[in-house]
């Protein structure tokens, strides 16, 4: 009894989901780069704001972000929110990127099974030498990995450490301080967050680009689906 779908058909699917996909986050992370763009555009303006009315508070900033008091009074229940609504945020945005890791190393551990291709054998397996779809399964793996979000942690942490500075105590006084904190931190994260979201979209356009120019070139040595017309 014949397949329904022969491997050529499931070949040729999985080349099309492949490349929605890729497309769509691609357009996903460039979306959030210039969202977080004009994030870091309103947070800059905020700061020179905050410079003119208050400029001795500068040199606080720092010390503020550096010092915690943990014998200090009660933080006001707004501050204690944002700390954690910040953690939450960490915390949602690691789990999905392991989770986008995790999809993309998936697909190509099964690649490999199909093909018959070991772990550490794979790296010595052209990727021009094999199925387009399989291929792109492989390579799916580096173009996730190729991004590191490290700065994006640490500014978030370095968000957090702010908001806690504040909330110890340490500011009282100090007119300004607390408003130039939270958008040091804000600075950070956004930033480093833009950059981030660039770069993944670059990997996944540039996923993109290698899959239409190596398609052509394929297409030739791979077999077509169902009745050949002559």
């Amino acid at each position: 009894k014949e397949d329904i779908f022969p491997p050529c058909c499931i070949t040729v699917i999985l080349n099309i989901g492949h490349v929605l996909a890729l497309r769509r986050l691609s357009r996903m992370w460039r979306t959030m780069a210039e969202r977080h763009k004009a994030q870091k555009r309103t947070i800059d303006d905020a700061k020179l704001l905050f410079l003119q009315r208050h400029p001795t508070a500068a040199a606080a900033t720092a010390t503020a972000i550096a010092l915690s008091a943990p014998d200090a009074a009660t933080p006001p229940p707004a501050a204690v929110a944002l700390e954690c609504e910040i953690r939450a945020w960490r915390g949602a945005l690691e789990t999905w990127l392991s989770a986008q890791r995790a999809y993309a190393r998936a697909l190509a551990a099964w690649a490999r099974r199909c093909l018959g291709i070991g772990g550490a054998g794979a790296g010595g397996t052209a990727a021009a030498a094999l199925p387009l779809a399989f291929a792109v399964c492989m390579e799916w793996g580096h173009a996730v990995d190729a991004a590191s979000e490290a700065r994006v942690m640490d500014g978030l942490d370095f968000f957090v450490a702010g908001v806690g500075s504040v909330c110890s105590g340490v500011a009282t006084g100090m007119e300004g301080m607390a408003g130039r904190v939270l958008c040091a931190g804000m600075a950070a994260v956004t930033g480093a967050m833009a950059e981030f979201a660039d770069a993944s979209a670059d990997g996944y356009d540039a996923l993109v680009s290698a899959v239409a120019a190596g398609a052509p070139g394929r297409r030739k040595e791979e077999p077509t689906c169902g009745p050949q017309v002559s």
